[in-house]
């Protein structure tokens, strides 16, 4: 018998006007998001495209120490940094073509480092975004015509209170 667990993640996105909005969930503080207009990172803020390079980069973490400790592996030290390059034409809609995670990793041994070598030479199909991203998201969409102000000055409907969800 195949067993399969299934968890949910949900955010919560409140635009704030301009290129400007915060991301949370139910039990995280908010996280303010930039740039979403031009599609550039804004110095104080983050970019949705930088969240999604965060994310590969957490999920390499997540998924080498799941590994590693798979293996008994004893990792003494662990950083890393990622970078996005995404890429956009007159004939193409935006896209990344290059996802790099670049780990530094402590271990004890020679036979140890090759080990890690090995996770890390067959992590990349493992791993997320290759493991997660293969589908297309479907948008379900809740329009409404407002009289009066902007709805940006407005906020959320009475209606939606605290607990909307996108």
């Amino acid at each position: 018998m195949t067993s399969i667990s299934a968890i949910e993640f949900e955010t919560r996105l409140q635009w704030q006007g301009a290129d400007r909005a915060t991301l949370s969930t139910e039990h995280t503080p908010a996280l303010p998001l930039g740039g979403l207009i031009a599609g550039h990172p804004t110095p104080d803020r983050w970019s949705p495209e930088t969240l999604l390079v965060g994310a590969a980069e957490g999920r390499t973490l997540q998924s080498f120490l799941e590994r590693a400790r798979t293996e008994g592996l004893e990792i003494l030290f662990y950083q890393s940094s990622a970078m996005g390059r995404r890429v956009e034409g007159q004939d193409a809609p935006p896209h990344f073509t290059d996802l790099i995670v670049r780990p530094h990793v402590a271990v004890r041994t020679e036979a140890d480092a090759e080990r890690v070598r090995r996770i890390f030479e067959e992590l990349p199909c493992r791993c997320f975004p290759s493991t997660i991203l293969h589908l297309t998201p479907r948008i379900e969409p809740v329009v409404e015509v407002w009289d009066g102000p902007r709805a940006a000055d407005r906020g959320p409907p009475a209606a939606l209170g605290t607990n909307a969800t996108a």
